[in-house]
């Protein structure tokens, strides 16, 4: 009889090999190497003992056999420490953090970051293993005269390119026309003909997937996972950094009427308030296009899109301000830069010609490539900018402690709404790097005295720094100074460091402004920089365009803060419930252009597809009463066919959307069990107009209060209005999912689903997805809410179809995926 192994005895396998007379079972090999590793960790930690019943005869204490006992103990108690010790013991490279990683560390310490390379060279001496050694090319007469003529070749190019540089100019700004272009490395002209690159873009295109888009081109998202990190970091992290310099920003100076008129219109008189005047905070909301249809000044159809206005700071409101020259900082998404570049120059050309004072004469400038951005989300973006930054205050000890008071709590949303902070930085390549290991301390939200504290720290450096000053960022000459400085070499900093240091060693140190181990010099020049508080709930820092690279390395390299993309700031957004600019902006023309390339796309990857591997949407059966096939364009939201299907759900291309809904029966939304089952048809081919697009409402507290006079000015049959999607239940709602309004005959039906959650779509007492009549909008942004711990989204409702089902007094509506034919109960709320 053959002896077993204590393995076998455990049952992890049987006696029998595999494959000679007996089968492991397919699924359990991940359970077999599971109890073979708790057996493993048994048997080290087990501790072998021996009875004490020897050294006991008759009574007595046998004091040698005693201690002899007590020796064997002590030495399987220490053998086992140590097996416990090494068998969870971990090499260096598992330790390295994931975004610290290369296949390659295994073989060679050289892989590994600094810090980790002393120890994984006593690992490699200590097992025995020896490195992989490093190539070396046998060098040849050839081979040498190979290498001259390449390194002669990289020479003159480096000369043309250093001539280039020193004769072009490295930021452009364009009054009352377009900017040109800014080419980054001259090396790479040929790949900027038709796209415009980022100051950050050769950091990120080695670490995340571009996209181009807006003629930019823009990092998508990291190339590695980072869904639950950016969660983690957004949400209790240190904060997500993001290089928005994409974004565009015009400057409108003049006399102060001229430009107060121009952005009184293009805002409706929401960015003229006292506050925004004297530029203590910064508008951030919608801007209409006052050239569109229709063209009264009272209508709200026509919204381009979101925009930040930010007045240049000023001491006091005078009655003589007219003949005053005036500066308003205008920044908009790039989707939408075009509409609003020709309307803020239509309206120039219109207040040039009318106003009584020429002198100032009133401009527009295109400082798309002159002014930077960097944004930060996170609970501790405040503390991250003091951390790595610092102020150019001048010795001033109270600002400096104000500064600090400041950014110890970290979380913008101390910041009030819109709180605009000019403020003057030094270098960053000047300042040492912060240890990695270095953890930024959490604050409590609900110590109030805190909060005040923190607030009247922020009003102290603005009065310091002079917040009714300009901003050098508001004139060129601002920007431009700066230029030759952002240039320097990081090796001559360096030089200056080991320079600097022997001088505060051989003198009093007088010629330092900070530390000894600093670069600040009292000579260096202060970048200008604005920092504002965003409804987003994060930190936008306006900066000269030259100096976006040198700042966002400075505050992303840190292991404690992570860099994100397109993708990165949608899911920060949809995790907050709050709209994204332009996927869930389907009311303005650049929320359609994308809503339609989106589409295109899906189109494009669906037909890709082999048959056996994609849904037929033609043969979809919602088991409704309806005919087969999916409610509207499978492949998006298909917006024309919501606006253009009557009340049945048939959707007519030739029916004309009245301009005051006289043709449609509209009932008091105050009776929330009322419908309309029928709806007259016009009998005009009309196509889709301009006047009957789709437009946003931006304020429908508004619109619920004065509907019935708006319904006569206003186009109500096409408006859209957003909303929040929360999942009841089960579920996670996709893009393009279908939003329904619950009949009320089913609405018992359904409310039982959020009572008993045992009733499953495969029973039959779940009800059957409501028809098409009942369609009322569609999720523009979707998925699992990691903040929520369930599934939620942003969707776009119609006004009309809302009004037709039930009202604005119930809130529960019917989720269906596209190709699907369960429905989800959700609820909705307004934004």
């Amino acid at each position: 009889m053959s002896r077993m192994l204590p393995t076998q005895k455990a049952g992890l396998w049987p006696a029998n090999k595999p494959g000679h007379g007996t089968k492991r079972p397919a699924g359990d090999a991940n359970k077999g190497r599971d109890e073979f590793k708790r057996v493993k960790m048994m048997n080290a930690r087990t501790i072998l003992s021996q009875p004490s019943e020897s050294s006991l005869k008759n009574g007595q204490l046998d004091v040698a056999a005693f201690v002899s006992s007590r020796k064997y103990e002590i030495q399987q108690l220490s053998a086992s420490m140590r097996k416990s010790k090494a068998i969870q013991k971990q090499q260096t490279f598992q330790v390295v953090p994931r975004s610290l990683r290369r296949r390659a560390a295994s073989h060679h310490v050289r892989f590994l970051p600094p810090r980790f390379r002393e120890r994984a060279q006593q690992e490699y001496k200590d097992s025995g293993v020896q490195m992989t050694p490093k190539k070396r090319q046998r060098i040849t007469r050839l081979h040498l005269r190979r290498d001259t003529a390449l390194k002669l070749r990289y020479f003159a190019r480096q000369r043309k390119a250093y001539h280039y540089n020193r004769k072009r100019s490295t930021y452009s700004v364009g009054v009352n026309e377009l900017a040109t272009k800014v080419v980054m490395e001259r090396k790479f002209k040929g790949r900027q003909k038709d796209k415009t690159w980022l100051p950050t873009h050769l950091w990120h295109a080695k670490r995340a997937h571009m996209v181009k888009k807006w003629g930019y081109v823009i990092p998508s998202h990291p190339n590695e996972k980072c869904f639950r990190p950016t969660h983690r970091a957004s949400q209790n992290g240190s904060g997500i950094v993001f290089d928005t310099s994409y974004y565009a920003t015009m400057i409108l100076q003049g006399n102060h009427d001229g430009v107060l008129n121009i952005v009184n219109v293009i805002s409706k008189g929401k960015a003229c308030g006292k506050t925004y005047l004297l530029g203590d905070r910064a508008f951030e909301g919608p801007i209409y296009n006052v050239y569109k249809e229709p063209a009264d000044d009272d209508s709200i159809q026509n919204a381009i899109g979101e925009a930040v206005i930010y007045f240049e700071p000023t001491t006091e409101l005078h009655d003589d301000l007219a003949t005053r020259k005036s500066r308003a900082l205008i920044r908009v998404h790039p989707a939408t830069f075009d509409d609003t570049w020709k309307m803020l120059l239509s309206l120039v050309k219109m207040t040039r010609e009318q106003e009584l004072h020429p002198d100032p004469g009133i401009e527009v400038q295109d400082c798309r490539f002159a002014i930077g951005s960097i944004d930060i989300f996170g609970p501790k973006s405040l503390k991250v900018i003091g951390h790595n930054l610092r102020l150019n205050l001048e010795k001033d000890a109270t600002v400096h402690e104000a500064w600090s008071t400041a950014t110890a709590a970290g979380d913008p949303k101390l910041i009030p709404l819109g709180a605009v902070f000019p403020l003057k930085f030094f270098d960053p390549r000047t300042i040492s790097t912060p240890s990695r290991d270095r953890k930024l301390s959490s604050w409590e939200p609900h110590d109030v005295s805190k909060q005040a504290l923190i607030y009247r720290s922020l009003n102290e450096i603005t009065r310091h720094l002079g917040s009714r000053t300009p901003s050098p960022l508001f004139t060129i000459e601002g920007r431009s100074i700066r230029v030759e400085h952002a240039k320097i070499a990081h090796g001559r900093l360096q030089q200056r460091r080991t320079a600097s240091s022997k001088a505060v060693d051989a003198t009093s140190g007088s010629q330092i402004l900070l530390k000894k181990e600093s670069l600040i010099f009292i000579d260096d020049v202060s970048i200008p920089a604005i920092m504002i508080r965003r409804a987003s709930g994060g930190i936008s820092l306006l900066l000269p365009w030259q100096w976006v690279a040198i700042f966002f390395k400075k505050l992303v390299i840190p292991a404690y803060t992570m860099y994100g993309g397109l993708q990165q700031s949608h899911q920060i957004l949809s995790e907050r419930m709050l709209p994204y600019f332009p996927d869930d902006y389907p009311g303005t023309s650049a929320g359609l252009i994308e809503e339609k390339e989106n589409m295109t796309l899906h189109e494009k990857v669906w037909k890709s597809r082999p048959k056996s591997k994609k849904i037929i949407y033609d043969t979809l059966d919602l088991r409704n009463g309806e005919k087969k096939g999916e409610v509207g364009n499978p492949f998006g939201c298909d917006w024309q066919y919501l606006l253009r299907s009557d009340a049945k759900g048939v959707y007519d291309p030739s029916k004309q959307l009245a301009k005051q809904q006289k043709d449609v029966t509209i009932p008091d939304s105050s009776a929330a069990g009322s419908s309309t089952d029928t709806v007259t048809e016009e009998s005009s081919k009309t196509p889709l107009s301009a006047a009957d697009e789709p437009w946003m409402i931006t304020n429908l507290s508004r619109i619920l209060s004065e509907r019935n006079k708006l319904r006569k000015e206003l186009n109500l049959s096409t408006a859209l209005f957003t909303v929040q999607i929360i999942m009841i239940g089960r579920g996670v709602p996709s893009p393009s999912a279908r939003v329904y309004a619950i009949p009320v005959k089913d609405r018992s039906r359904w409310m039982q689903l959020k009572r008993n959650r045992k009733i499953v779509p495969e029973s039959s007492e779940y009800p059957m997805c409501p028809k098409s009549g009942f369609l009322i909008g569609f999720i523009t942004t979707g998925g699992f809410n990691l903040k929520e711990g369930k599934g939620s989204g942003i969707a776009s409702l119609s006004w009309a179809k809302v009004e037709q089902n039930g009202g604005f007094n119930y809130r529960y509506c019917i989720i269906r995926d596209v190709g699907e034919r369960i429905g989800r109960l959700a609820l909705y709320k307004p934004l």
